[in-house]
């Protein structure tokens, strides 16, 4: 394209018209005929080498193998060994393919009155049920009760081969006697429309206890319930889930055990702070810490960017940058 525009004006066409022809303009045309070299241009804010060997690390310590990314990143942080966001953390580990690739899940069905009550200040009680099966087909039903927006497991009652409103009903009240004192004044029950949670003794029991009417989501629509939807799938498929359960205890032994694992993991939609550490009101506490870590880090980096480019470059032409 350079020759020709070339020939071109060197037949008596202007080189804006020249330039015209291929939709390009004259300013890049000029820039094209005078390549200037490439410099190397590194990230002031890029990670060191040290931490990306810390964070390489961390994963192959024997606690945190077979780990999520988000223990790693909570460790580095509590430990002080290193101090790197989460996707910095992801993409060191998948560059040495120790990790999946991350999905990103769209929700097709927004949500309508929920993240409304939660914004409002509300909290919400949910409970849900689903079944387990043993391997000589018994059903075992699970009742986890959780309390939103710090998605603490509160408890998880178990009936067999079925849910009455007295088993969901006798889970809500144990759940309701571990709430906080102060969780209790603007709570609301949330659930879908199962044939046990819409039956008058279960929403004439749980208004009494609450002092509230029960919240429902929409028919059909499990997005409105999408807290418990996923701590559901959680439950069931959790790293730490055995696989199969030859007896009904052995279900009843998962689910006592589900409480303290699940509350103590990091999660992703409280900023990879625990459910107990939320509940406790830590979470700000952690955020601005991790906050801070992260700013040294990124003075620390931009300071060895900085030494780095000043021994590649002339002195004269040395750029003097500030870090955002």
């Amino acid at each position: 394209m350079v020759n020709v525009i070339n020939d071109a004006v060197s037949q008596g066409l202007t080189q804006e018209c020249a330039c015209g022809i291929f939709g390009i303009a004259p300013r890049k045309f000029r820039r094209w005929t005078n390549l200037k070299p490439v410099r190397p241009r590194t990230a002031w804010n890029k990670t060191l080498e040290q931490e990306r060997n810390a964070i390489e690390t961390a994963a192959w310590t024997p606690e945190l193998i077979g780990k999520p990314v988000s223990h790693i990143f909570v460790h580095g942080h509590e430990s002080g060994k290193f101090f790197a966001s989460f996707s910095s953390v992801y993409r060191t580990l998948k560059a040495k393919n120790m990790v999946e690739p991350m999905r990103n899940w769209q929700r097709r069905t927004p949500y309508v009155s929920a993240p409304s009550l939660l914004d409002e200040g509300f909290s919400l009680l949910c409970y849900d049920g689903t079944q387990f099966k043993t391997d000589s087909g018994i059903i075992v039903w699970a009742i986890p009760v959780m309390i939103l927006p710090q998605r603490y497991l509160l408890h998880i009652g178990h009936s067999i081969n079925g849910i009455s409103s007295g088993n969901l009903t006798q889970s809500v009240k144990e759940a309701y006697c571990l709430l906080p004192e102060h969780l209790t004044s603007k709570l609301i029950a949330h659930s879908d429309r199962g044939s046990a949670m819409k039956a008058s003794s279960t929403k004439q029991t749980i208004k009494e206890l609450l002092g509230a009417p029960v919240h429902f989501g929409r028919p059909h629509t499990p997005d409105d319930q999408a807290w418990i939807e996923a701590f559901i799938k959680t439950l069931k498929y959790h790293r730490d889930a055995p696989r199969s359960f030859k007896l009904v205890d052995d279900i009843i032994q998962w689910l006592c055990r589900v409480p303290d694992v699940y509350n103590n993991d990091p999660h992703s939609s409280l900023g990879y702070v625990t459910p107990l550490q939320a509940l406790s009101g830590q979470k700000e506490v952690i955020l601005n810490r991790r906050k801070q870590n992260l700013d040294t880090a990124r003075l620390l980096r931009y300071t060895a960017w900085k030494v780095s480019r000043s021994m590649l470059l002339p002195a004269a032409l040395e750029v003097v940058m500030q870090p955002a």
